[in-house]
């Protein structure tokens, strides 16, 4: 059996042979590459070819924003919008006035409409490329003061959501069996997340929220119109697995924010997709101890990137009891442990012994090292992972 079949056994909730071990790591990868400082024997690889060499499954879940698509799919980032060769879809704003001035070092991006202008800039250039992240950093958010909200929703309402099946296909088979191949919905679940991840300061959304009521919601139902047409585009796909939403924190998206406006959109998304036949995962790193009851009735099937103790609040089996089989983990492993000044090697070995026991019988887990591997991670402790997993696999052979 493959390793994209037996993710999807795990994620359907049979227990499998032994441990899947599918890390994440594409941070540390471009980054090492851009500073010649990649493994012996794995200079000259590609991420997939690393995967590979290394004897663990292909991560395939955040994808690569900036490296794997054009500067022209990357513009509409200060809007909290992508496009990209992989995905389903594509958002379209050929009916949009918008100027893009680009420095050796950002983007800035204007937005005209009959309402008034907007202005986003991020960080796009060497030194991004160069630190290995896979999307940029927003250094000035479109929504300034609270007129801007309905200048936005106007300027939005000439975004048109595109399908483009043969894309994400053949992104598909490319990954092939060597992992899953995640389709992208969105990293926001659903238009409340997304103007607060995207669209305005955090401390600026709040007091808007508050303030301001209406010219939010104004903007959140353009946003909605939007998000159905992305939707309907991944419902249409030959993908089995779907990321909408990510990026929770009991501070960030406290327990009744969370439960207004993100849990509705998860399980409305998660009831179309499983109509479908399809799964549904989303990205739940962060600090989730107050969010843990809600992330409870939320109707996902996987949660991604899960990142225990010591790193946040929450142990790997306090997850695993409040989930109890209902959604499959990925992730399990603090990135912090993978770096040679957190630990010694011989209380990392232990970390990693009291681990494989404590996860048996492996059902509804994938492991992973959340959120992604540390540009500084040490490579042999990510071998000490891939090995031990191994192993569980050839007690049960």
């Amino acid at each position: 059996m493959n390793i994209r079949d037996e993710m999807l056994d795990v994620i359907r909730g049979e227990i499998p042979r032994g441990l899947l071990f599918v890390p994440r790591l594409d941070v540390w990868y471009h980054h090492n590459r851009a500073r010649g400082t990649l493994p012996v024997g794995y200079e000259q690889l590609s991420l997939p070819e690393v995967a590979g060499k290394l004897g663990v499954g292909t991560h395939s879940v955040i994808p690569d924003f900036i490296r794997s698509a054009p500067q022209e799919d990357v513009v509409h980032r200060g809007l909290g919008f992508y496009n990209n060769p992989a995905f389903p879809y594509r958002v379209d704003f050929h009916n949009v006035d918008f100027q893009v001035e680009k420095t050796p070092d950002e983007l800035r991006v204007t937005y005209r409409g009959s309402l008034g202008a907007v202005t986003t800039r991020f960080r796009y250039g060497p030194a991004l490329f160069a630190s290995g992240v896979s999307i940029p950093d927003i250094l000035e958010y479109p929504i300034k003061r609270v007129d801007d909200y309905r200048v936005l929703a106007q300027i939005l309402s000439g975004v048109e959501i595109l399908p483009t099946p043969d894309g994400y296909r053949a992104y598909h088979d490319q990954i092939g069996n060597d992992g899953l191949a995640v389709a992208f919905l969105s990293a926001a679940a659903g238009p409340m997340q997304h103007i607060l991840r995207d669209l305005r300061t955090y401390e600026g959304f709040w007091y808007d929220q508050w303030d301001y009521p209406d010219q939010v919601q104004v903007l959140s139902e353009s946003l909605g119109r939007i998000y159905e047409q992305m939707i309907g585009c991944v419902l249409e796909s030959c993908a089995e697995v779907v990321l909408f939403g990510a990026n929770y924190d009991d501070a960030l998206t406290p327990p009744p924010f969370f439960a207004r406006y993100i849990l509705p959109w998860l399980n409305q998304v998660g009831d179309r997709l499983h109509g479908a036949g399809k799964y549904l995962l989303t990205h739940t790193d962060g600090e989730n101890k107050r969010l843990l009851p809600v992330l409870g009735q939320c109707r996902f099937d996987v949660a991604d990137s899960i990142c225990p103790a010591p790193m946040t609040a929450l142990t790997l089996a306090e997850y695993r009891r409040e989930f109890g089989g209902k959604c499959t983990i990925w992730g399990g492993v603090p990135s912090v442990l993978l770096l040679k000044h957190s630990c010694g090697d011989d209380e990392f070995r232990t970390f990693v012994k009291n681990l494989i026991r404590e996860c048996k019988p492996y059902d509804h887990l994938i492991l992973s090292i959340a959120d992604t591997t540390p540009p500084d991670a040490d490579f042999a402790r990510i071998q000490t992972i891939r090995e031990a997993c191994s192993e569980t696999m050839e007690e049960s052979a």
